[in-house]
């Protein structure tokens, strides 16, 4: 009988123990994820400014039957250096907005197309992949799905 608070008083202590360890490994520093967030990271190479320009963009949209649908990207550099970008799908265009990760050939960000006279308005995140300068490569999915949708664009 002397046993069971002996084994109460090891089982206290190892939930003691297990809660006093559970909190210090979840503030142990990961490693960067390498993705958008690093820009910094990157050697000034100017591949960033191989995005700029206006772009020929062919998309898929199993919701539309006319697809692949085509329009237009223009591309522009804002004041803290991330890239903004203009796809011409309706009127209002919609707004993609993202950086370049450290490697500078992907631009990830999100996309929204303004709440004005559009019932339901476009929004959601994309990534583009730089091609040597001529071509980009890519997906973007719209906030509310699952899959994501292939896009292409050449340069203008």
């Amino acid at each position: 009988m002397k046993m069971r608070p002996l084994l109460a008083l090891l089982l206290a202590g190892g939930a003691l123990v297990l809660a006093m360890r559970g909190p210090g490994l979840a503030q142990i520093a990961r490693p960067p994820t390498g993705g958008v967030d690093n820009r910094f990271l990157a050697p000034p190479s100017g591949v960033q400014q191989t995005f700029l320009g206006t772009w020929n963009l062919t998309w898929d949209d199993p919701g539309d039957p006319k697809c692949p649908c085509r329009g237009t990207l223009t591309v522009d550099t804002q004041a803290d250096g991330s890239l903004k970008g203009y796809w011409s799908i309706k009127s209002p265009p919609v707004i993609l907005q993202g950086g370049v990760a450290f490697d500078n050939n992907v631009w990830a960000g999100d996309f929204a197309q303004p709440d004005d006279n559009v019932d339901f308005p476009l929004k959601g995140h994309f990534r583009l992949e730089t091609r040597g300068g001529t071509a980009l490569t890519g997906s973007y999915q719209r906030d509310g799905t699952a899959i994501p949708h292939r896009w292409s664009a050449t340069r203008q």
